[in-house]
């Protein structure tokens, strides 16, 4: 996620002034977000989302919940090769309590699995993103978890004022704090999704001030699709 640099900020000292956050995850998207998201992007230990919003709706996984998974059966099905990453807006929470749709698709990176061991356990290995990034990942023959960073943290952005325009960031700014929760990919051979929620908190300084339309939460799934091997 992140904010528009400086164009934020007021005219009078007294206006009240908000801070817009813009959310942005090519980071992750993993691969990306932005800032790691993939968006590496998981949970903040101290605040879990409620169970609904880490739970998007999945396909099958390539393993039966009540089979026996073994070495043999574990790493064929491991993800393998290049995958296409993207981020999918689902819903945002106000400050004023309301929950709004989200309508976004983020651009999509390309993330390559190599496998590094596998046991009776699972397989380790990382997924290296066409943005950069390289994730740690395990998968258990029914989960994909990939290790990525839990927050972020914006540079003091300037604020607007009620008629939008911005002012100075000495007299007012605003400071954002980024804490992700990313669940486990779970669906197909072919197709895995997660669910990543995004809290904002926000630190004010000078004229600064909250607003009900702030956003606090983004809910967003990141879906990641086999791609045909090259030849």
């Amino acid at each position: 996620m992140g904010e528009q640099g400086t164009d934020e900020q007021s005219a009078s000292p007294d206006a009240r002034l908000r801070t817009k956050v813009l959310s942005v995850l090519g980071l992750v998207v993993v691969g990306a977000l932005v800032a790691y998201l993939l968006i590496g992007d998981g949970p903040p230990a101290a605040s879990r989302p409620r169970a609904d919003a880490m739970s998007p709706s999945r396909e099958p996984s390539p393993h039966d919940e009540g089979e026996v998974l073994s070495v043999e059966t574990i790493q064929p099905s491991q993800p393998t090769g290049r995958w296409r990453a993207q981020v999918i807006g689902r819903s945002t929470l106000l400050r004023s309590g309301e929950r709004a749709p989200l309508d976004y698709r983020r651009q999509p990176t390309t993330w390559t699995f190599a496998s590094e061991s596998c046991d009776a356990e699972g397989c380790t290995g990382t997924a290296s993103s066409s943005s950069g990034q390289v994730f740690p990942y395990t998968w258990d023959g029914r989960e994909l978890v990939v290790d990525r960073q839990l927050t972020d943290r914006s540079t003091k952005l300037a604020c607007l004022d009620e008629t939008g325009d911005p002012v100075p960031i000495s007299e007012a700014a605003a400071t954002h704090t980024y804490r992700y929760s990313i669940g486990s990919f779970a669906g197909s051979a072919n197709r895995l999704t997660s669910r990543i929620v995004i809290e904002i908190s926000t630190e004010f300084s000078g004229s600064c001030r909250a607003t009900p339309d702030d956003a606090l939460t983004y809910v967003e799934d990141q879906v990641l699709t086999k791609l045909p091997e090259a030849d």
